[in-house]
């Protein structure tokens, strides 16, 4: 993935209110959340006790909640950040 935001010299980090580089953020954050809930569905499917289970799935249902979410406020950002009705042109 591209990387607009790097790190300051000192290894810290900055803040932004660019559109760019927050819809980058909340890409990468998308990306993480979206490999945790792969680990979290790969054990629901390999564990057998059915109160882990029922435990799992509703873990699993919050985490597509959020994931919604955050693709939600991902969108907006980048409808600031390439204008409403931008087409790939």
């Amino acid at each position: 993935m591209c990387r607009v935001i790097t790190p300051d010299q000192g290894g810290g980090h900055g803040h932004t209110d660019d559109p760019l580089s927050i819809a980058e953020l909340l890409r990468e954050s998308l990306s993480g959340e979206l490999e945790a809930l792969t680990e979290l569905a790969a054990r629901h499917h390999m564990i057998e006790d059915d109160e882990v289970r029922h435990v799992l799935g509703h873990l699993i249902d919050s985490r597509r909640k959020d994931l919604a979410m955050l693709w939600g406020i991902l969108r907006q950002v980048e409808d600031k950040a390439f204008g409403e009705h931008h087409h790939g042109h």
